[in-house]
């Protein structure tokens, strides 16, 4: 399984602060949103809205969110209240493994995230009319160095945070 950021169109937008949740495994370049507590997590199931994707892989302490409600620090992820630098989606074209072959049906719809292990997302390609992600095409598209990979999908955000809407 893999996952990464294959190109930032423009320039690159780091997204305000937020305190990662407790006993999480972020890998790079992990989608992330903000949980019900208010706190940072790795994307992983479908309806959860994009804050943006993780710059570093690191494991967050048991005890992270504790401390004052509205600080945080940037400097020791292993110290308590760390907030890790999220890069915003807005103008980034991510890619990752998905749980099927892609097919031409697959290009312009939707895709889900389908499972997480250690901060490393799969994609769920449901070719439906709504999901967290749309579908630009196969990695090997884009980047030659990955001909004959057919299950790793190049996506761009449909359902970022920033927007308050859900798709129907």
């Amino acid at each position: 399984m893999a996952q990464g950021i294959l190109v930032v169109h423009g320039e690159e937008i780091v997204q305000p602060p937020v305190v990662a949740a407790n006993s999480t495994t972020f890998a790079k370049d992990s989608p992330v949103t903000i949980n019900s507590s208010g706190f940072l997590a790795v994307i992983s199931s479908s309806g959860e809205k994009v804050y943006g994707y993780i710059s570093e892989a690191f494991a967050s302490i048991a005890t992270n969110q504790t401390g004052t409600a509205g600080t945080f620090q940037i400097a020791d992820n292993t110290a308590a209240r760390y907030a890790p630098r999220v890069i915003a989606p807005d103008n980034v074209d991510f890619w990752a493994d998905s749980d099927v072959a892609l097919t031409d049906t697959d290009i312009g719809a939707y895709a889900d995230v389908a499972s997480v292990s250690s901060g490393v997302v799969t994609m769920n390609l449901v070719a439906g009319t709504s999901g967290q992600f749309a579908v630009l095409g196969l990695l090997s598209q884009f980047n030659p160095l990955a001909e004959g990979d057919t299950d790793k999908i190049v996506m761009r955000v449909a359902e970022p945070t920033t927007s308050g809407f859900t798709q129907d």
